[in-house]
């Protein structure tokens, strides 16, 4: 959770950075074109591609990607409850107690989603359990 909090950060510091500030509060706020900036002086800051966000909204995975996507599930989901002795009765609870460990696993090898509630839904999996305090 803290890297999505990361990159909500560096977004906002990106989006300030485009905006000029004008030097008196009832004036309107006016856009700062950065592609048509003057070439880097000596005392800018070079700033890395890490710092560089891109937002795109993807769109709905194919068939074959669902597909593959199930597979890790499964995959990772029966790693889990292998050696297990004392399995909940159900699937859906089975999922939920697994789902920390896929994600964990599907962020080490390095996919860009995660299994939660709508990625459930995409995949043809139960929806996780809601908690009620």
């Amino acid at each position: 959770m803290s890297g999505w909090i990361k990159i909500g950060v560096e977004f906002i510091k990106a989006l300030a950075g485009q905006w000029k500030v004008s030097s008196h509060p009832k004036d309107p706020v006016k856009p700062r074109n950065t592609m048509a900036e003057e070439a880097p002086r000596a005392d800018s800051v070079a700033v890395g591609d890490e710092s560089q966000i891109s937002i795109t909204s993807e769109a709905p995975p194919n068939q074959q990607e669902i597909e593959r996507r199930r597979e890790i599930v499964r995959q990772f989901f029966n790693d889990f409850w292998v050696s297990a002795e004392d399995k909940p009765g159900t699937f859906a609870e089975r999922l939920n107690r697994a789902e920390g460990h896929i994600n964990e696993r599907l962020a080490a090898r390095g996919e860009t989603w995660q299994l939660d509630a709508a990625s459930r839904k995409q995949i043809g999996l139960p929806p996780p359990k809601t908690r009620l305090s």
